[in-house]
């Protein structure tokens, strides 16, 4: 393998473990998932525990990420605040609905689940806990997100997610079509793709350029009475998403004013 294959094929791995249980994954499932040979996939694995970033989970031959991949990740998580800036909000939220609620942020073409609040019915959100990944577009929050990116950025995330939709009872034509209409309305209203009694309406955090840096989905049951609230609950979620966006704008203001001005600029 060439070094950049090598990189590629290391961090699909690290992705993929990272949307798995916490029990774990055998070497023949992430092999046939990440569509590798066998001793190709162990190799990589391999060099990931050595280095710590993967650990055998104990009395078993099954790989799931380790601690350090955590301490990788504080420094980019606080350079990361939509999480800091989104906490109050989702308190609010959580408090006025009574329902649960979820913020998520893309990565690569996975979304991720950055914070939680459980609502009324905790059985909903089960299968959502904090880090967890699903295919990006795989549900509402996702394709919300999906609304607010470019064309190249869409077509290529649902073509290379193209055979992951199956197992969330999806295809890429579904999540074009709701993309479609999430960018028409604003908003979107579908089916939880964790839960079969669970029904999701979500909004987009987007910064000044209208890209789409995460999204709000509140989490509700599938009822004739959560679908008459959710006109009601808009306008408390578009709020939420407009002062997350402002705050992490103002921010970086705050920051690029503080920079120290190069000596040669100075000088001019």
């Amino acid at each position: 393998m060439t070094g950049t294959q090598s990189i590629r094929r290391s961090f699909a791995i690290v992705r993929h473990l990272a949307g798995a249980s916490q029990e774990g994954e055998k070497l023949v499932d992430i092999a046939n998932a990440m569509e590798l040979p066998h001793p190709t996939a162990h190799r990589i694995l391999k060099a990931l525990e050595d280095e710590g970033i993967v650990e055998r989970a104990e009395g078993t031959q099954r790989y799931r990420l380790a601690a350090e991949t955590a301490w990788l990740g504080v420094a980019p998580f606080n350079r990361c605040p939509i999480t800091r800036y989104a906490s109050p909000h989702l308190d609010e939220l959580v408090a006025q609905t009574g329902s649960s609620v979820l913020l998520s942020v893309p990565s690569h073409i996975d979304s991720v689940y950055a914070d939680r609040r459980i609502g009324n019915l905790p059985s909903l959100l089960s299968q959502a806990e904090i880090g967890s990944r699903r295919p990006l577009g795989a549900g509402t929050g996702g394709r919300v997100m999906l609304a607010h990116m470019s064309p190249e950025r869409l077509d290529s995330v649902l073509e290379q997610n193209a055979a992951r939709y199956a197992q969330y009872r999806a295809g890429p034509e579904t999540v074009r079509r709701d993309v479609a209409e999430a960018r028409a309305q604003g908003f979107l209203v579908g089916n939880s793709p964790l839960s079969r009694e669970g029904r999701v309406v979500a909004v987009a955090v987007r910064d000044v350029t209208g890209r789409a840096i995460g999204a709000i989905s509140l989490v509700g049951p599938r009822s004739q009475g959560f679908e008459r609230r959710i006109e009601g609950l808009l306008p408390q979620m578009r709020g939420a998403a407009r002062e997350i966006a402002a705050r992490i704008q103002q921010q970086r203001v705050t920051m690029r004013c503080q920079m120290p001005i190069p000596p040669r600029a100075a000088a001019g």
